[in-house]
Protein backbone atom coordinates (compact mmCIF):
# COMPACT_ATOMS: atom_id res chain seq x y z
CA UNK A 1 0.00 0.00 0.00
CA UNK A 2 2.81 2.59 0.97
CA UNK A 3 4.91 1.57 -2.60
CA UNK A 4 1.30 2.18 -4.52
CA UNK A 5 1.09 5.24 -2.58
CA UNK A 6 4.52 6.19 -3.38
CA UNK A 7 4.06 5.57 -7.24
CA UNK A 8 0.81 7.36 -7.03
CA UNK A 9 2.79 10.58 -5.64
CA UNK A 10 5.68 10.01 -8.39
CA UNK A 11 3.54 10.24 -11.47
CA UNK A 12 1.53 13.43 -10.31
CA UNK A 13 4.94 15.07 -9.47
CA UNK A 14 6.02 13.72 -13.30
CA UNK A 15 3.10 15.08 -14.73
CA UNK A 16 3.17 18.63 -12.68
CA UNK A 17 6.33 19.10 -14.56
CA UNK A 18 5.34 18.37 -17.65
CA UNK A 19 1.96 19.94 -17.21
CA UNK A 20 3.61 23.73 -16.02
CA UNK A 21 6.44 23.47 -18.88
CA UNK A 22 3.82 22.92 -21.71
CA UNK A 23 1.85 25.55 -20.44
CA UNK A 24 4.48 28.28 -19.27
CA UNK A 25 5.62 27.47 -22.73
CA UNK A 26 2.25 27.99 -24.56
CA UNK A 27 1.57 31.43 -22.86
CA UNK A 28 5.72 32.12 -23.71
CA UNK A 29 6.02 31.84 -27.05
CA UNK A 30 4.30 35.52 -28.24
CA UNK A 31 6.96 37.04 -26.51
CA UNK A 32 9.94 35.62 -28.48
CA UNK A 33 11.06 37.29 -31.52
CA UNK A 34 11.45 36.43 -35.08
CA UNK A 35 14.75 35.60 -35.70
CA UNK A 36 16.93 37.40 -38.85
CA UNK A 37 16.86 33.68 -40.50
CA UNK A 38 13.43 32.62 -39.87
CA UNK A 39 12.23 34.04 -43.30
CA UNK A 40 14.64 32.03 -45.08
CA UNK A 41 13.64 28.91 -43.49
CA UNK A 42 10.20 29.52 -44.46
CA UNK A 43 10.71 30.30 -47.97
CA UNK A 44 12.08 26.68 -47.90
CA UNK A 45 8.80 25.45 -46.99
CA UNK A 46 7.29 26.84 -50.07
CA UNK A 47 10.02 26.15 -52.34
CA UNK A 48 8.99 22.08 -51.68
CA UNK A 49 5.28 22.76 -51.78
CA UNK A 50 5.81 24.01 -54.94
CA UNK A 51 7.37 21.34 -55.44
CA UNK A 52 5.23 19.12 -55.10
CA UNK A 53 2.07 21.15 -56.88
CA UNK A 54 4.08 20.65 -59.94
CA UNK A 55 3.79 17.00 -59.14
CA UNK A 56 0.13 16.93 -57.97
CA UNK A 57 -1.72 20.32 -59.68
CA UNK A 58 -1.00 22.54 -61.55
CA UNK A 59 -3.65 24.88 -60.26
CA UNK A 60 -2.46 24.49 -57.03
CA UNK A 61 0.73 25.94 -58.46
CA UNK A 62 -0.23 28.76 -59.98
CA UNK A 63 -1.61 29.48 -56.62
CA UNK A 64 1.12 29.02 -54.48
CA UNK A 65 3.57 31.38 -57.75
CA UNK A 66 0.75 33.71 -57.82
CA UNK A 67 0.24 34.24 -53.85
CA UNK A 68 4.35 33.88 -53.07
CA UNK A 69 7.65 34.95 -54.69
CA UNK A 70 8.95 31.11 -54.48
CA UNK A 71 11.79 30.02 -56.47
CA UNK A 72 11.97 26.97 -58.58
CA UNK A 73 13.71 24.42 -56.48
CA UNK A 74 15.80 23.53 -59.23
CA UNK A 75 17.44 27.04 -59.75
CA UNK A 76 17.38 26.99 -55.16
CA UNK A 77 20.47 27.75 -53.28
CA UNK A 78 18.95 25.96 -50.08
CA UNK A 79 17.97 23.10 -51.43
CA UNK A 80 20.55 20.76 -49.67
CA UNK A 81 18.42 21.35 -46.53
CA UNK A 82 15.77 19.03 -45.15
CA UNK A 83 12.39 20.14 -45.20
CA UNK A 84 10.48 17.92 -42.91
CA UNK A 85 9.60 20.79 -40.45
CA UNK A 86 9.34 23.80 -42.91
CA UNK A 87 6.94 22.22 -45.10
CA UNK A 88 4.36 20.94 -43.15
CA UNK A 89 4.82 24.38 -41.22
CA UNK A 90 3.90 25.97 -44.61
CA UNK A 91 1.16 23.99 -45.16
CA UNK A 92 -0.59 24.34 -41.91
CA UNK A 93 -0.36 28.51 -42.80
CA UNK A 94 -2.15 27.94 -46.13
CA UNK A 95 -4.81 25.61 -44.42
CA UNK A 96 -5.11 28.13 -41.51
CA UNK A 97 -5.02 31.33 -44.20
CA UNK A 98 -2.66 33.09 -42.37
CA UNK A 99 -1.76 36.47 -44.09
CA UNK A 100 -0.04 38.77 -41.57
CA UNK A 101 3.48 38.41 -41.52
CA UNK A 102 3.84 38.52 -37.30
CA UNK A 103 1.38 35.59 -37.21
CA UNK A 104 3.08 33.47 -40.07
CA UNK A 105 5.89 33.31 -37.90
CA UNK A 106 4.16 32.89 -34.65
CA UNK A 107 2.82 29.03 -35.63
CA UNK A 108 6.05 28.41 -36.92
CA UNK A 109 7.03 29.24 -32.77
CA UNK A 110 4.39 26.97 -31.40
CA UNK A 111 5.32 24.36 -33.80
CA UNK A 112 8.71 24.88 -32.90
CA UNK A 113 8.14 24.35 -29.13
CA UNK A 114 5.86 22.03 -29.38
CA UNK A 115 8.19 20.00 -31.01
CA UNK A 116 10.45 20.43 -28.22
CA UNK A 117 7.85 19.63 -25.87
CA UNK A 118 7.78 15.97 -27.37
CA UNK A 119 11.38 15.92 -27.65
CA UNK A 120 11.48 16.12 -23.85
CA UNK A 121 9.06 13.31 -23.44
CA UNK A 122 11.02 11.11 -25.10
CA UNK A 123 14.03 12.55 -23.49
CA UNK A 124 12.17 11.20 -20.16
CA UNK A 125 11.60 8.00 -21.87
CA UNK A 126 15.38 7.31 -22.79
CA UNK A 127 16.14 7.84 -19.04
CA UNK A 128 13.54 5.58 -18.01
CA UNK A 129 15.01 2.80 -20.38
CA UNK A 130 17.80 3.38 -18.89
CA UNK A 131 17.63 4.13 -15.13
CA UNK A 132 14.90 2.44 -13.49
CA UNK A 133 13.74 4.65 -11.15
CA UNK A 134 11.37 7.84 -11.10
CA UNK A 135 14.08 10.40 -9.47
CA UNK A 136 16.51 10.30 -12.71
CA UNK A 137 14.19 10.48 -15.87
CA UNK A 138 12.27 13.37 -13.84
CA UNK A 139 15.22 15.65 -13.02
CA UNK A 140 17.32 14.92 -15.92
CA UNK A 141 14.41 16.08 -17.89
CA UNK A 142 13.99 19.03 -15.62
CA UNK A 143 17.72 19.95 -15.98
CA UNK A 144 17.55 19.65 -19.91
CA UNK A 145 14.45 21.84 -19.53
CA UNK A 146 16.65 24.40 -16.98
CA UNK A 147 19.20 25.23 -19.45
CA UNK A 148 18.56 28.43 -20.42
CA UNK A 149 20.07 29.03 -24.33
CA UNK A 150 18.34 25.52 -24.65
CA UNK A 151 14.97 26.79 -23.08
CA UNK A 152 14.77 29.73 -25.21
CA UNK A 153 15.79 28.34 -28.39
CA UNK A 154 12.89 25.73 -28.50
CA UNK A 155 10.61 28.64 -29.21
CA UNK A 156 11.97 30.36 -33.27
CA UNK A 157 15.05 28.22 -33.19
CA UNK A 158 13.71 25.84 -36.59
CA UNK A 159 17.32 24.39 -37.47
CA UNK A 160 19.43 23.60 -34.44
CA UNK A 161 16.67 23.08 -31.68
CA UNK A 162 13.76 20.99 -34.02
CA UNK A 163 17.10 18.89 -34.88
CA UNK A 164 18.16 18.17 -31.12
CA UNK A 165 14.14 17.44 -30.69
CA UNK A 166 14.00 14.91 -33.90
CA UNK A 167 17.71 13.40 -33.13
CA UNK A 168 16.23 13.09 -29.67
CA UNK A 169 13.47 10.61 -30.55
CA UNK A 170 15.55 8.98 -32.83
CA UNK A 171 17.88 7.74 -30.20
CA UNK A 172 15.58 6.67 -28.42
CA UNK A 173 14.24 4.57 -30.73
CA UNK A 174 17.77 3.49 -31.91
CA UNK A 175 17.98 2.42 -28.30
CA UNK A 176 14.91 0.16 -28.83
CA UNK A 177 16.75 -1.47 -31.70
CA UNK A 178 19.76 -1.74 -30.11
CA UNK A 179 18.42 -3.39 -27.26
CA UNK A 180 15.92 -6.01 -29.19
CA UNK A 181 17.01 -6.02 -32.96
CA UNK A 182 14.11 -7.10 -34.53
CA UNK A 183 12.12 -5.90 -38.07
CA UNK A 184 9.19 -4.01 -35.76
CA UNK A 185 12.38 -1.98 -34.04
CA UNK A 186 13.74 -1.72 -37.22
CA UNK A 187 11.31 0.15 -38.64
CA UNK A 188 10.18 1.98 -36.38
CA UNK A 189 13.73 3.14 -35.84
CA UNK A 190 14.20 3.73 -39.51
CA UNK A 191 11.47 6.42 -39.75
CA UNK A 192 12.30 8.55 -36.89
CA UNK A 193 16.29 8.16 -38.07
CA UNK A 194 15.18 9.59 -41.82
CA UNK A 195 12.95 12.10 -39.98
CA UNK A 196 15.99 13.40 -38.13
CA UNK A 197 18.23 13.29 -41.08
CA UNK A 198 15.22 15.11 -43.18
CA UNK A 199 16.16 18.42 -40.50
CA UNK A 200 19.80 18.00 -40.81
CA UNK A 201 21.32 15.79 -43.13
CA UNK A 202 24.21 15.84 -39.99
CA UNK A 203 21.16 13.42 -38.47
CA UNK A 204 23.46 10.27 -40.73
CA UNK A 205 25.86 9.58 -37.89
CA UNK A 206 22.30 7.83 -35.54
CA UNK A 207 21.92 4.91 -38.53
CA UNK A 208 26.00 4.43 -38.76
CA UNK A 209 26.45 4.67 -35.27
CA UNK A 210 23.50 2.23 -34.62
CA UNK A 211 24.80 -0.27 -37.05
CA UNK A 212 28.16 -0.12 -35.92
CA UNK A 213 27.19 -1.14 -32.21
CA UNK A 214 24.92 -3.30 -33.38
CA UNK A 215 27.35 -5.46 -34.99
CA UNK A 216 29.76 -4.84 -32.40
CA UNK A 217 27.75 -6.49 -29.97
CA UNK A 218 26.23 -9.37 -32.42
CA UNK A 219 30.00 -10.11 -33.39
CA UNK A 220 30.14 -13.01 -31.44
CA UNK A 221 26.64 -14.22 -31.44
CA UNK A 222 25.51 -17.63 -32.90
CA UNK A 223 23.20 -15.26 -35.34
CA UNK A 224 25.30 -12.88 -36.40
CA UNK A 225 24.70 -13.33 -40.43
CA UNK A 226 20.94 -12.76 -39.71
CA UNK A 227 21.13 -9.88 -37.35
CA UNK A 228 23.71 -8.38 -40.02
CA UNK A 229 21.48 -8.76 -42.80
CA UNK A 230 18.38 -7.38 -40.49
CA UNK A 231 20.71 -4.01 -39.72
CA UNK A 232 21.81 -3.73 -44.06
CA UNK A 233 18.04 -3.98 -44.32
CA UNK A 234 17.69 -1.15 -42.02
CA UNK A 235 20.43 0.95 -43.70
CA UNK A 236 18.38 0.60 -46.94
CA UNK A 237 15.23 1.50 -45.04
CA UNK A 238 16.65 4.40 -43.33
CA UNK A 239 17.44 5.65 -47.10
CA UNK A 240 13.97 5.19 -47.74
CA UNK A 241 12.17 6.86 -45.49
CA UNK A 242 14.79 9.30 -46.09
CA UNK A 243 13.30 9.53 -49.92
CA UNK A 244 9.81 9.53 -48.81
CA UNK A 245 10.15 12.80 -46.41
CA UNK A 246 12.38 14.95 -48.77
CA UNK A 247 10.74 15.58 -52.04
CA UNK A 248 13.62 17.17 -52.97
CA UNK A 249 15.39 13.67 -53.68
CA UNK A 250 12.42 11.96 -55.58
CA UNK A 251 14.05 12.54 -58.65
CA UNK A 252 17.14 10.81 -58.13
CA UNK A 253 17.59 9.75 -54.33
CA UNK A 254 21.18 8.79 -54.82
CA UNK A 255 22.92 11.60 -56.80
CA UNK A 256 20.68 14.69 -55.01
CA UNK A 257 21.68 13.21 -51.57
CA UNK A 258 25.46 12.91 -52.41
CA UNK A 259 24.60 16.28 -53.67
CA UNK A 260 22.85 17.53 -50.31
CA UNK A 261 25.75 15.85 -47.77
CA UNK A 262 28.25 17.34 -50.24
CA UNK A 263 27.11 20.76 -50.27
CA UNK A 264 26.87 20.70 -46.46
CA UNK A 265 29.83 18.96 -45.63
CA UNK A 266 31.72 21.46 -47.59
CA UNK A 267 29.37 24.63 -46.21
CA UNK A 268 31.27 28.22 -46.44
CA UNK A 269 30.03 31.24 -45.04
CA UNK A 270 31.35 34.47 -45.38
CA UNK A 271 31.14 35.44 -41.43
CA UNK A 272 32.97 35.93 -38.07
CA UNK A 273 32.52 35.43 -34.68
CA UNK A 274 33.66 37.50 -31.39
CA UNK A 275 35.78 34.83 -29.08
CA UNK A 276 37.20 36.24 -26.07
CA UNK A 277 37.68 39.65 -27.46
CA UNK A 278 39.12 38.36 -30.96
CA UNK A 279 37.29 38.21 -34.52
CA UNK A 280 37.94 34.75 -35.62
CA UNK A 281 36.56 33.93 -39.16
CA UNK A 282 34.27 30.98 -39.23
CA UNK A 283 35.94 28.85 -41.31
CA UNK A 284 39.16 28.66 -39.08
CA UNK A 285 38.11 28.90 -35.15
CA UNK A 286 40.38 26.87 -32.67
CA UNK A 287 39.74 23.13 -31.97
CA UNK A 288 38.49 24.62 -28.28
CA UNK A 289 35.76 26.69 -29.69
CA UNK A 290 32.99 24.51 -29.10
CA UNK A 291 34.20 22.76 -25.86
CA UNK A 292 34.44 26.51 -24.39
CA UNK A 293 31.34 27.87 -25.32
CA UNK A 294 29.51 24.76 -24.27
CA UNK A 295 31.60 25.13 -20.39
CA UNK A 296 30.94 29.23 -20.75
CA UNK A 297 27.12 28.98 -21.49
CA UNK A 298 26.00 25.66 -19.52
CA UNK A 299 24.98 26.14 -15.83
CA UNK A 300 28.05 25.36 -13.49
CA UNK A 301 26.70 22.53 -11.54
CA UNK A 302 25.49 20.43 -14.61
CA UNK A 303 28.94 20.57 -15.66
CA UNK A 304 30.33 18.98 -12.46
CA UNK A 305 27.44 16.39 -12.61
CA UNK A 306 28.80 15.75 -16.37
CA UNK A 307 32.64 15.81 -14.98
CA UNK A 308 31.22 12.79 -12.60
CA UNK A 309 29.28 11.04 -15.01
CA UNK A 310 31.86 10.67 -17.57
CA UNK A 311 33.93 9.02 -14.62
CA UNK A 312 31.63 6.92 -13.82
CA UNK A 313 30.66 5.97 -17.02
CA UNK A 314 34.30 5.11 -18.16
CA UNK A 315 34.49 3.28 -15.20
CA UNK A 316 31.62 1.31 -15.51
CA UNK A 317 33.05 0.10 -18.96
CA UNK A 318 36.41 -0.69 -17.53
CA UNK A 319 34.80 -3.10 -15.27
CA UNK A 320 32.62 -4.89 -17.68
CA UNK A 321 35.12 -5.10 -19.87
CA UNK A 322 34.11 -5.01 -24.00
CA UNK A 323 32.96 -8.92 -23.76
CA UNK A 324 30.67 -7.96 -20.33
CA UNK A 325 28.72 -5.38 -21.40
CA UNK A 326 25.16 -5.28 -20.54
CA UNK A 327 22.45 -3.36 -22.39
CA UNK A 328 23.26 -0.13 -20.26
CA UNK A 329 26.48 -0.17 -21.09
CA UNK A 330 25.65 -0.34 -24.74
CA UNK A 331 23.10 2.49 -23.82
CA UNK A 332 26.28 4.29 -22.26
CA UNK A 333 27.79 3.78 -25.40
CA UNK A 334 25.61 5.45 -27.63
CA UNK A 335 25.08 8.62 -25.89
CA UNK A 336 29.12 9.02 -25.51
CA UNK A 337 29.56 8.16 -29.31
CA UNK A 338 26.88 10.74 -29.70
CA UNK A 339 28.68 13.02 -28.28
CA UNK A 340 32.44 12.94 -29.27
CA UNK A 341 32.22 12.01 -32.29
CA UNK A 342 30.71 14.97 -33.75
CA UNK A 343 32.90 16.97 -31.66
CA UNK A 344 36.32 14.84 -33.09
CA UNK A 345 34.69 15.29 -36.58
CA UNK A 346 34.41 19.24 -36.51
CA UNK A 347 37.74 19.29 -35.44
CA UNK A 348 39.42 16.97 -37.74
CA UNK A 349 37.46 18.55 -40.95
CA UNK A 350 38.14 21.78 -39.75
CA UNK A 351 34.06 22.81 -40.02
CA UNK A 352 32.81 25.85 -40.50
CA UNK A 353 31.24 27.24 -37.31
CA UNK A 354 29.63 30.59 -36.42
CA UNK A 355 26.70 31.94 -33.91
CA UNK A 356 28.54 30.10 -30.48
CA UNK A 357 27.89 26.25 -30.89
CA UNK A 358 24.48 26.77 -32.01
CA UNK A 359 25.54 24.50 -34.73
CA UNK A 360 26.19 21.28 -32.27
CA UNK A 361 22.87 21.41 -29.78
CA UNK A 362 21.93 18.74 -30.57
CA UNK A 363 24.61 16.90 -28.11
CA UNK A 364 23.26 19.10 -25.25
CA UNK A 365 21.24 15.37 -24.55
CA UNK A 366 23.71 13.62 -24.68
CA UNK A 367 25.27 15.65 -21.87
CA UNK A 368 22.77 15.66 -19.92
CA UNK A 369 22.60 11.41 -20.32
CA UNK A 370 26.05 11.50 -19.18
CA UNK A 371 25.58 13.88 -16.15
CA UNK A 372 22.04 11.97 -15.25
CA UNK A 373 24.64 9.20 -14.33
CA UNK A 374 25.53 10.96 -11.65
CA UNK A 375 22.53 11.77 -10.71
CA UNK A 376 21.82 8.20 -10.50
CA UNK A 377 25.06 7.77 -8.47
CA UNK A 378 23.01 10.28 -5.76
CA UNK A 379 19.94 8.77 -5.87
CA UNK A 380 21.58 5.15 -4.92
CA UNK A 381 24.11 6.64 -2.63
CA UNK A 382 23.70 4.73 1.08
CA UNK A 383 24.19 7.13 2.99
CA UNK A 384 20.75 8.96 3.36
CA UNK A 385 21.97 13.00 4.70
CA UNK A 386 24.71 12.63 1.93
CA UNK A 387 22.00 12.01 -0.37
CA UNK A 388 19.76 14.60 1.40
CA UNK A 389 22.07 17.19 1.46
CA UNK A 390 23.31 16.68 -2.38
CA UNK A 391 19.58 16.75 -3.61
CA UNK A 392 19.14 19.93 -1.80
CA UNK A 393 21.96 21.58 -3.03
CA UNK A 394 20.47 20.14 -6.50
CA UNK A 395 17.15 21.96 -5.87
CA UNK A 396 18.39 25.12 -4.70
CA UNK A 397 21.10 25.58 -7.60
CA UNK A 398 17.89 24.35 -10.18
CA UNK A 399 15.98 27.00 -8.75
CA UNK A 400 18.26 29.80 -8.57
CA UNK A 401 18.38 28.67 -12.57
CA UNK A 402 14.35 29.00 -13.16
CA UNK A 403 14.80 32.48 -11.71
CA UNK A 404 17.21 33.88 -13.96
CA UNK A 405 15.55 32.28 -16.91
CA UNK A 406 12.41 33.93 -15.40
CA UNK A 407 13.81 37.38 -14.35
CA UNK A 408 15.93 37.77 -18.25
CA UNK A 409 13.08 36.85 -19.93
CA UNK A 410 12.57 36.20 -23.15
CA UNK A 411 16.37 36.87 -23.63
CA UNK A 412 17.81 33.49 -22.11
CA UNK A 413 19.75 33.04 -25.01
CA UNK A 414 22.87 35.13 -24.08
CA UNK A 415 22.99 33.21 -21.13
CA UNK A 416 26.48 33.02 -19.47
CA UNK A 417 27.09 30.98 -16.16
CA UNK A 418 29.61 31.88 -13.50
CA UNK A 419 32.56 31.22 -14.65
CA UNK A 420 32.83 34.49 -16.72
CA UNK A 421 32.79 38.02 -16.18
CA UNK A 422 29.77 39.83 -17.04
CA UNK A 423 31.77 43.35 -17.64
CA UNK A 424 32.49 44.66 -21.21
CA UNK A 425 30.96 41.30 -22.35
CA UNK A 426 29.86 43.08 -25.77
CA UNK A 427 33.53 42.90 -26.84
CA UNK A 428 34.07 39.46 -25.89
CA UNK A 429 31.47 37.10 -27.16
CA UNK A 430 28.42 37.18 -29.65
CA UNK A 431 25.67 37.99 -28.13
CA UNK A 432 22.57 39.11 -29.47
CA UNK A 433 23.61 37.47 -32.90
CA UNK A 434 20.09 36.57 -34.47
CA UNK A 435 18.19 40.02 -33.70
CA UNK A 436 15.52 38.80 -31.20
CA UNK A 437 15.55 41.75 -29.06
CA UNK A 438 14.88 44.14 -31.78
CA UNK A 439 11.01 43.34 -30.87
CA UNK A 440 11.56 44.72 -27.24
CA UNK A 441 12.70 48.17 -28.87
CA UNK A 442 10.11 48.16 -31.37
CA UNK A 443 7.81 48.47 -28.88
CA UNK A 444 9.49 50.45 -27.12
CA UNK A 445 9.45 53.43 -29.74
CA UNK A 446 5.60 52.55 -30.75
CA UNK A 447 4.97 53.13 -27.04
CA UNK A 448 6.39 56.62 -26.83
CA UNK A 449 6.46 57.82 -30.40
CA UNK A 450 2.93 59.02 -31.97
CA UNK A 451 4.55 59.77 -35.34
CA UNK A 452 3.03 58.05 -38.01
CA UNK A 453 6.49 57.34 -39.80
CA UNK A 454 9.61 56.64 -38.11
CA UNK A 455 13.00 55.80 -39.56
CA UNK A 456 14.91 53.62 -38.45
CA UNK A 457 18.74 52.74 -38.90
CA UNK A 458 20.76 49.66 -37.99
CA UNK A 459 24.42 49.53 -36.67
CA UNK A 460 25.13 45.95 -36.76
CA UNK A 461 24.60 43.34 -39.33
CA UNK A 462 21.30 42.31 -38.86
CA UNK A 463 18.06 43.01 -41.12
CA UNK A 464 15.82 45.10 -39.90
CA UNK A 465 13.44 44.07 -42.59
CA UNK A 466 13.26 40.76 -40.89
CA UNK A 467 13.09 41.46 -37.31
CA UNK A 468 10.38 44.06 -38.15
CA UNK A 469 7.70 40.41 -38.62
CA UNK A 470 7.54 40.40 -34.85
CA UNK A 471 4.98 42.90 -34.47
CA UNK A 472 2.10 43.42 -36.12
CA UNK A 473 1.39 44.94 -39.62
CA UNK A 474 0.25 48.15 -38.77
CA UNK A 475 2.48 48.93 -36.83
CA UNK A 476 5.28 47.45 -39.23
CA UNK A 477 3.65 50.45 -41.98
CA UNK A 478 5.19 52.89 -39.76
CA UNK A 479 8.83 51.97 -39.87
CA UNK A 480 11.12 52.82 -42.44
CA UNK A 481 14.60 51.52 -42.92
CA UNK A 482 17.09 53.89 -44.28
CA UNK A 483 20.59 53.56 -45.46
CA UNK A 484 22.09 56.53 -44.38
CA UNK A 485 22.44 56.92 -40.35
CA UNK A 486 21.84 61.04 -40.97
CA UNK A 487 18.58 60.40 -41.97
CA UNK A 488 17.14 57.86 -38.92
CA UNK A 489 15.34 59.13 -36.50
CA UNK A 490 16.12 55.87 -34.13
CA UNK A 491 19.35 53.97 -34.38
CA UNK A 492 19.94 50.39 -32.92
CA UNK A 493 22.50 48.43 -32.09
CA UNK A 494 22.77 44.62 -30.70
CA UNK A 495 26.53 44.75 -31.24
CA UNK A 496 26.76 41.95 -33.93
CA UNK A 497 29.19 42.37 -36.56
CA UNK A 498 28.84 46.17 -36.72
CA UNK A 499 28.25 47.80 -39.65
CA UNK A 500 30.93 50.66 -39.52
CA UNK A 501 33.23 52.18 -36.66
CA UNK A 502 30.46 54.20 -35.05
CA UNK A 503 32.21 56.60 -32.59
CA UNK A 504 31.05 59.56 -30.51
CA UNK A 505 31.10 61.91 -33.47
CA UNK A 506 29.16 59.43 -35.60
CA UNK A 507 26.13 58.74 -32.63
CA UNK A 508 26.46 63.08 -31.19
CA UNK A 509 22.99 64.04 -32.56
CA UNK A 510 21.13 60.93 -30.88
CA UNK A 511 20.51 59.90 -27.27
CA UNK A 512 20.34 56.70 -25.57
CA UNK A 513 16.88 55.79 -24.73
CA UNK A 514 15.97 52.79 -23.79
CA UNK A 515 18.89 49.46 -23.21
CA UNK A 516 17.99 46.03 -22.98
CA UNK A 517 20.00 44.65 -20.21
CA UNK A 518 20.78 40.59 -19.08
CA UNK A 519 23.08 40.14 -16.30
CA UNK A 520 24.21 43.74 -16.11
CA UNK A 521 25.23 43.61 -19.80
CA UNK A 522 23.46 45.44 -22.88
CA UNK A 523 22.12 43.69 -25.68
CA UNK A 524 20.99 45.99 -27.14
CA UNK A 525 20.47 49.81 -27.32
CA UNK A 526 18.13 52.45 -28.57
CA UNK A 527 19.44 55.83 -29.75
CA UNK A 528 16.80 58.51 -30.49
CA UNK A 529 17.62 61.64 -32.52
CA UNK A 530 17.89 64.76 -30.09
CA UNK A 531 16.56 68.24 -31.97
CA UNK A 532 18.39 71.21 -31.69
Amino acid sequence: MNKFLISNYQKKLTFLFFFIFFISGIFSVKDYGVSSDEYSSRIKGFVTLNYLGEIISEDYTKKIKKNKNIPNIKNYEQKIYGVVFEAPASFLEIILKIKDKKNQFLLRHYLNFIVFFLGIIFFYKILKLRFRNWFVPLIGSVILVLSPRIFANSFYNNKDLVFLSFFIIASYYAIKFINNQNFKNSIYFAIFAALAIDVRILGILIPLLVFFINNIKNFFDKCFKEKLLLNLSNLFLVFLFITIFWPYLWENPINNFIFAFKGMANFEIETFNLFFNNIINARNVPWYFIPVWIIITTPILYIILFTIGICLLFYSLYQNKILNLDKNNYIDIFFISTLFAPLIAVVLFNSTLYNGWRQMYFIYPSIIFISSLALNYIYNLKSILTKKILIIVLIIYSFNVLAWIIKNHPHQYVYFNEIIDKKNLNNKFDLDYWGLSYKENFEYILKNDQKDKIKIFNLSHNKLFYTLFSIDEDSRQKFTVVDNIKDADYVFNNFYMKKLNYNSEILKNFKIVNEIIVDNFSINTLYKKVNF
